[in-house]
């Protein structure tokens, strides 16, 4: 219940602080995808991506709040990139 109250606020947050809406809304999906990962035990089977993936989000939130979009957007691909990596990976090694 606490992650998802935290979850809730650092949205709340971003979307105070962004300007773009599109950079909210790559940040959104960043996140989704990276909590499917987290779900599907990409921490264990791919580590490396999934904490990669955890950072550049972390940095893109970062940024928005900064009000750097361009960097934000940069992050958040990147971020998308390592989770989506991260996902086929764990469910590649689920049988």
């Amino acid at each position: 219940m606490r992650r998802v109250s935290m979850v809730l606020c650092a949205m709340l947050l971003i979307a105070g602080l962004a300007a773009g809406c599109a950079t909210q809304h790559a940040i959104h999906s960043a996140r989704a995808q990276q909590e499917s990962a987290k779900a599907a035990g990409a921490a264990w089977s791919a580590p490396f991506e999934y904490y990669a993936g955890e950072y550049y989000l972390k940095n893109a939130v970062h940024e928005a709040e900064e009000g750097d979009n361009k960097a934000a957007n940069v992050f958040t691909k990147q971020s998308s990139d390592y989770s989506a990596k991260a996902l086929g990976m764990a469910k590649g090694g689920a049988k």
